[in-house]
């Protein structure tokens, strides 16, 4: 196990790496994440402003 930790850390650590920052873009890119309602929120307001005017 030791000699796996020894030759190979530097690729799983660039593996766990990519995938979490993969899950963390999915999780705030998701239906009900953070990013996608402010979005949403950004273009509604931005429309019921310009229809206003």
């Amino acid at each position: 196990m030791k000699v796996i930790f020894e030759e190979y850390s530097g690729i799983i650590i660039t593996a766990v790496a990519i995938i979490a920052l993969i899950a963390v873009v999915g999780l705030l890119l998701a239906a009900d994440g953070p990013v996608h309602s402010a979005f949403v929120n950004l273009i509604k307001e931005l429309f019921d402003k310009a229809s206003v005017s």
